[in-house]
């Protein structure tokens, strides 16, 4: 769902976020110097007085909206007179990381500036993006580097992937981060930039806590963010954050000179708004402090303990020698998605350096936890940090895990016992699992996969989409490659298969083109989606059906590709809008009547299969659904079972008539992961969502109940059950691209 604007707000003093400043983006070395990114490419800064920069985020610049490029030009003109050393563009440089929004982006750039513009993506480059970064690279570089300018080192940070919703700082990314630092320049300050805001007041990136660790012995004392479309700054951990608010709210950008305040160099942070008419306003936010410790490094690292007693957990935080606190505050980690506003617990100070207390965690399900703690000192400044914990289960329980490379953020796949699992990073492995072993058999490696592998019918091959423009057909018994078909570009979407004229086929979509191939590897037909497709299509036979980023429902002669019918699913007259609210990413399916059902951003709609005309619409406008998309509908003998992403909820609609029969609150928050039968109980389903929480959805008695926290980390990928009775098992792969293998389901 696209982010709300919000006007200009500064973070208040006291529990909640400290006024001073949090997350900023430092740099080091000499006016000019050139830095090296490990991993990435040559990055120079020309030009520019060596005592200023600028920043702008969010500014969303679209094709169909051209006073906010407009806006933009102004705002670069602006800062191109002031002569700064660089500009960072903190992410969602565009609304839909299309090639065409790139090229207005740049347009409203100045030649002069152009040397010296620096930028990260954010989420809008990647929430509905198709081509698997291509467009970016080509137009604004790569997403992870560092460089050398102005006195500081500057550190761009990438945590995202393809079509990803809550992110992750994987492994790769850190270590990157940690010889980059390593190789700073001494005695420069170092700024951060990156698209998401971090700490304890937000849960955009799960694992920041591991990021705040990596970078605690190195003199960050700058993170420049965007995202939330506010303005803020707070400080943190030795370092100050300034988020910055959206072109979309307003003309603003930020401005950053290093002076010299009462105990030290600063950097000055003023927003300035530049209207169409009439003179810039420049408002003084306040500064990052450039010495060391910084605001809140005091304060840290903690000692922290966290020890369960039923349902509270015993908190111990031991601040270090030279720490002095004015409180310290503790609750679990929330596994709500933005903005954390969870009541803190406030700690007893039993010695000079300890902090003790007690947390409630009853509302809490069995699995793997974690406590955040904030240490507040007299100045507002804070530590954050987190420490994990465990709830026992005496049922529901993870028995095994096992480690691959890269994130596994499609669907696993499964033909009698062999499970296959791929990840970003191109890995794609099999097990035989049972529920006391994870019993690998073989590993391959392809291009980047983000979507599930798929058996065909009679078990012989796995297909399994590529984002190196490639579908693959492996051999089940051993991994290795039967044939590779390219298709041109990336494969965003999941592969379907249907038997057509008595022959299977494959179906997927890459870039804006549908596929029909054989299970030989050759291309049958192609039709034009007349627009971007990451969903599946679903086959009666004789027709395909397919959702398309221009809002519109397709047929297609299953035979020949020629197209049949479209249906228009949305009163949208923007591309922007029709993508976020049309079918694009829905997994199309076939009702008991043949209809085929179509879900987008707010609803389900059942259509007939021959004309393409509305048998029915869902009440998902009239109920307030949202992120129906993206979580694949699952008939059942109780109706449709369709998923509330957004606000975690499950419901039942009749497939004759569209009504609602039945909701229940089931999770925080579920994006892509569909529910899964269980073997051994009619009715039964189980769904573990985007937090990691596995529930149990029980459509006969109408009533969901919370089993396990399965893991710490987000996730977005379909599990796969196996087994039956004590033997049964759940499979399910995260973001960080671990396989968990969960028993005691029976109990």
């Amino acid at each position: 769902m696209p982010e709300k604007t919000s006007p200009r707000t500064v973070a208040p003093t006291g529990r909640g976020g400290k006024a001073v400043s949090r997350r900023a983006m430092l740099v080091g070395s000499g006016v000019g110097a050139l830095g090296l990114a490990f991993g990435g490419r040559l990055h120079a800064v020309a030009g520019g007085e060596s005592d200023r920069f600028a920043m702008v985020t969010d500014v969303h610049i679209n094709a169909e909206e051209p006073e906010r490029t407009a806006d933009l030009e102004r705002i670069m003109r602006h800062i191109e007179d002031r002569n700064p050393a660089f500009v960072l563009n903190c992410g969602d440089v565009t609304d839909l990381g299309l090639a065409e929004e790139f090229e207005h982006y740049l347009s409203a750039i100045p030649s002069g500036l152009k040397s010296r513009m620096r930028a990260v993506p954010g989420n809008h480059e990647q929430q509905w993006l198709v081509d698997a970064f291509e467009s970016y690279d080509h137009y604004l570089g790569r997403t992870r580097y560092s460089f050398n300018a102005a006195g500081f080192h500057v550190v761009g940070l990438d945590p995202l992937v393809m079509q990803e919703w809550g992110w992750y700082f994987d492994r790769e990314l850190l270590d990157w981060l940690e010889r980059d630092l390593k190789h700073a320049p001494k005695d420069v300050p170092i700024l951060l930039f990156l698209h998401f805001p971090l700490g304890n007041d937000w849960n955009y990136v799960h694992n920041d806590d591991e990021l705040l660790r990596v970078i605690g012995p190195y003199p960050v004392r700058g993170i420049f963010t965007g995202h939330a479309h506010i303005t803020r700054i707070s400080a943190y951990n030795g370092a100050t954050e300034v988020l910055g608010n959206s072109l979309k709210s307003g003309p603003y950008y930020y401005w950053a000179e290093r002076t010299t305040g009462s105990e030290g160099p600063v950097l000055e942070i003023t927003e300035v708004t530049v209207p169409a008419e009439g003179d810039a306003r420049h408002e003084l936010l306040g500064t990052v402090p450039l010495s060391e410790p910084g605001p809140g490094g005091a304060l840290g690292p903690l000692k922290t303990k966290a020890t369960v007693h039923d349902s509270e957990v015993e908190i111990r935080v031991d601040l270090p020698n030279d720490g002095s606190a004015d409180e310290v505050l503790a609750r679990p980690h929330s596994y709500q998605y933005g903005g954390i506003d969870d009541e803190w617990t406030s700690l007893d100070q039993t010695s000079g350096r300890r902090w003790t207390g007690r947390v409630d965690a009853a509302h809490l399900p069995p699995g793997p936890h974690k406590i955040q703690v904030r240490a507040v000192g007299a100045d507002g400044a804070v530590f954050d940090d987190t420490v994990p914990f465990e709830l026992p289960s005496s049922g529901t329980r993870v028995n095994w895990t096992t480690q691959l490379n890269g994130r596994v953020q499609g669907a696993l796949a499964r033909h009698d016992d062999l499970v296959v699992a791929a990840t970003t990073e191109g890995y794609v492995a099999g097990f035989l699992p049972t529920a006391r072993a994870k019993r690998p058999r073989w590993r391959t490696r392809i291009g980047p996969v983000y979507k599930g592998p798929v058996f065909t019918p009679d078990g012989a091959q796995i297909l399994v989409p590529s984002a190196d423009h490639h579908l693959y057909a492996l051999d089940p018994s051993r991994g290795t490659t039967q044939w590779s078909t390219s298709v041109g570009a990336p494969i965003a979407s999941d592969v379907s298969i249907a038997e057509v004229d008595g022959h299977p086929r494959a179906f997927v979509a890459a870039g804006t083109d549908l596929f029909c191939l054989d299970l030989d590897g050759q291309i049958l037909w192609s039709a034009d989606m007349g627009g971007i497709v990451a969903g599946r299509a679903a086959c009666d036979g004789q027709r395909v059906y397919m959702g398309s980023g221009n809002g519109y429902a397709y047929a297609f002669d299953a035979g020949t590709g020629e197209q049949l019918w479209s249906t228009q699913l949305t009163d949208r007259d923007t591309t922007y809008g029709q993508v976020l609210y049309g079918p694009w990413a829905c997994h199309v399916l076939l009702l008991p009547d043949g209809a085929p059902m179509f879900t987008t951003f707010t609803n389900a709609h059942a259509l007939d299969a021959a004309t393409g005309e509305r048998r029915w619409d869902g009440p998902g406008d009239e109920l307030g659904l949202l992120q129906l998309l993206y979580t694949p509908p699952t008939l059942t003998e109780h109706g449709i079972l369709l998923v509330d992403g957004f606000n975690g909820t499950v419901h039942l609609l009749d497939p004759d008539s569209g009504e609602q029969t039945w909701e229940a609150e089931a999770l925080p928050r579920n994006f892509g992961a569909a529910p899964v039968p269980s073997p051994d109980e009619d009715s039964v389903y189980w769904l573990v969502g985007q937090s990691g929480l596995l529930v149990r959805i029980d459509l006969a008695n109408r009533e969901v109940n919370q089993a396990l926290q399965v893991m710490p980390v987000f996730t977005q990928s379909t599990s796969v059950v196996l087994g039956s009775g004590s033997e049964q098992v759940l499979v399910v792969g995260g973001q960080d691209g671990r396989l968990r293998g969960v028993v005691g389901l029976h109990a």
